[in-house]
């Protein structure tokens, strides 16, 4: 078996959930000699095997034709896709697993742009080809139209659902099936002749497009070798420019050689397509650099960082560079990968996908290099997620512990935000849905022993004026002794929102000496600060001090400052005090068939919708102003309601006038 660079490849399993992208890694994995436990290798975790679906990235290593080949294992649930982002730059290729019983998924979408935009060479595969409702020629047909003419088949299958027996190689033109444990080859059958010859031409179509010398042969009428079109069907995957489409069934283990045979001959090495700023001097014989593609928080082991090799080789006891932080890390423990199983290996070369335990301060995404060797590498962002709730420990018993616990779960999968509400004093925790919630929640409980509870995160209401208005506060006490004194005249007005607030002096006369003047001041502040009519700031005020008395013994700066308060509130109640709610700028990308549906549902959350315009390939993107209050639930919900083909990006967009009625709803449930 060869360690050469040039001898190993890594390939990233990517799709819609329930595509059986697990289910294919392992059938690959057995088919080429991998011993498979009952209850298999991937989807160990307890909450997988709970959720019955792949929660995590997970990795494996196969020899085939005495090429390593890592299989990297992506979830591809809507709420758990964010590994597939963190993996891409850890993989030569990414093949597109897709159910031949459904067909195309909103997740292959997204995901087709992202590994697009990644430059990464993409293939593709029909799995599940022996279900009852399995189509493959329809399901091509569908994605070349979406996709364009840089996609065609170069296998199809020989039968569908359960007379799915064999796999054509177009290319070659010759159908293999297996009987009984025995593989035959042969001439392709006279009823799939036709649908071959069409397929074939596609794909004769799409390589041609290349090597333009060989095109216009093409257009002139000539017909291409076999041995020319294999040639340029390995540089068109590795450029990009061309994605092959096989065709399988894991559960049946059909399809599985020819598969294998395609991810060696044609995903690129390391060495034809080195990642980042590297060249192929440099990952040969150069020193070394790797990338962390996964960080996983092991109960038992601690925390064990993938890494992929990008250059050079990775020995125990190692020293890299971290680029994040531009420290140092030491490689304690290498250890060979096969879902969670872990086995000690001594070195780890260019192109292997490897862990490595009690690494620190290292975090998915980062990069290792050799001192004075920097690797400049583009890693892609997953989404953002937009599921927020605040998280606490149950019956606050182990609040101290969580900060911890989350920042640590939040290094395992990038995707999570940990931020503080609006008082600072609560975690709020961003993702992609509550089923991401719970999956953390389990992990942190698992991991570091803390319950967690979650709730909703509290909406920052603020409070301004909607008109002009005047006030008097006046603070006088002279019953005895030495008193108190104060008396200002205040005239607060509207400012434009998003401006803030603003204090002016226009005292004459000295009726309030000028050393009070910032008490003044002080007591609006904080009279703007614990609001007026529900408790919240209030905000886009200009008040001017206009009138006010004072007393040459009794005053002072408590009792300006309390003059002050009183006077802004006497003020702003003048003026007539409006609740304001926070607003989010939401962009909804649906297909074309689908807006009505999204602009439904955005209106009655109270949406104002500013327009549409084309997304591409058949979407079309709403925007809309919706009330922070009403999207708690949106994610889901639209997904749930476009059966998960909506995505949705928000940004704040400033506050809005709340709705009387709702402002009156709002003010009462503060004040219970």
């Amino acid at each position: 078996m060869s360690n050469s660079a040039e001898a190993t490849r890594s390939v990233l399993l990517v799709g819609q959930g329930g595509a059986g992208k697990t289910a294919l890694a392992e059938a690959l994995l057995a088919r080429a000699g991998v011993d498979i436990p009952r209850g298999g290798i991937f989807d160990t975790d307890d909450e997988e095997r709970a959720r019955e679906r792949s929660l995590g990235l997970a990795t494996a290593t196969l020899t085939w034709r005495d090429q390593r080949l890592a299989l990297l294992d992506s979830p591809g649930g809507a709420e758990a896709i964010g590994d597939a982002f963190g993996a891409m730059p850890a993989a030569d290729a990414a093949l597109f697993v897709i159910d031949a019983s459904v067909g195309l998924g909103p997740q292959h979408d997204e995901l087709w742009e992202a590994t697009g935009e990644a430059g990464l060479p993409r293939l593709a595969v029909f799995n599940q080809l022996d279900k009852a409702q399995a189509r493959f020629q329809a399901h091509v047909d569908a994605l070349r139209e979406q996709v364009g003419k840089a996609i065609a088949p170069i296998h199809m299958p020989l039968g569908i659902g359960e007379d799915f027996g064999g796999v054509i190689d177009l290319l070659s033109r010759r159908a293999v099936r297996r009987v009984d444990g025995q593989r035959y080859e042969g001439e392709i059958p006279e009823e799939y002749v036709e649908q071959a010859e069409r397929n074939r031409e596609w794909l004769v179509e799409a390589i041609v497009e290349n090597d333009d010398e060989l095109l216009m042969r093409y257009l002139d009428g000539e017909t291409p070798t076999y041995e020319e079109l294999s040639a340029l069907l390995a540089s068109g995957v590795a450029s990009g420019s061309f994605c092959p489409v096989m065709c399988a069934s894991a559960e049946e283990g059909r399809g599985l050689k020819m598969l294998a045979d395609a991810l060696v001959d044609l995903v690129p090495s390391p060495v034809e397509r080195p990642a980042g700023d590297l060249d192929a001097a440099r990952v040969i014989e150069g020193p070394p650099a790797a990338y962390v593609a996964k960080t996983i928080a092991d109960p038992y082991v601690g925390r064990i960082s993938v890494l992929r090799v990008l250059a050079g080789e990775l020995t125990p006891d190692g020293q890299l560079v971290v680029d994040r932080t531009g420290q140092t890390a030491r490689l304690r423990g290498l250890v060979g990968l096969t879902g969670r199983e872990q086995s000690s290996i001594e070195r780890a070369a260019v192109g292997d996908v490897v862990g490595c335990t009690k690494l620190e301060d290292v975090v998915t995404g980062d990069v290792l290099y050799a001192s004075g060797a920097p690797v400049s590498l583009e890693v892609p962002r997953p989404p953002r997620g937009h599921y927020r709730v605040v998280v606490r420990a149950a019956g606050g018993s182990e609040d101290d512990k969580l900060p911890g616990a989350l920042a640590r779960v939040a290094e395992e999968d990038p995707s999570l935000e940990i931020s503080r509400d609006d008082s600072g004093r609560q975690l709020v925790l961003s993702s992609y849905g509550p089923e991401h919630v719970a999956v953390v929640a389990a992990k942190i409980k698992r991991t570091f022993g803390v319950d967690v509870e979650t709730a909703p995160v509290p909406i920052a209401y603020r409070e301004t004026v909607r008109g002009e208005g005047r006030g008097l506060g006046r603070h006088v006490k002279q019953s005895g002794g030495h008193g108190q004194y104060g008396i200002a005249e205040l005239i607060v007005s509207p400012r434009p929102r998003g401006e803030g607030t603003e204090f002016s002096d226009e005292i004459v006369g000295g009726v309030i000496p000028r050393q009070f003047i910032p008490s003044v001041e002080k007591g609006v502040d904080e009279a703007m600060g614990r609001g007026v009519l529900g408790g919240y700031p209030v905000v886009d005020v200009k008040v001017r001090l206009v009138d006010g008395k004072h007393h040459s013994v009794d005053s002072s700066d408590v009792a300006f400052q309390t003059a002050g308060s009183l006077g802004f509130r006497a003020a702003a109640q003048d003026a007539g005090i409006v609740l304001l709610e926070p607003m989010a700028e939401v962009k909804v990308t649906v297909p074309e068939a689908q807006v009505g549906d999204a602009m439904g549902d955005l209106s009655a959350r109270r949406g104002r919708i500013v327009g549409t315009e084309s997304g591409g390939q058949g979407r079309s993107v709403v925007t809309a102003v919706v009330p922070e209050s009403e999207t708690a639930n949106l994610v889901p919900e639209l997904r749930a309601l476009t059966s998960g083909a909506a995505r949705v990006e928000m940004a704040p967009a400033g506050y809005g006038e709340t709705p009387e009625h709702i402002a009156r709803e709002v003010v009462a449930q503060q004040e219970e």
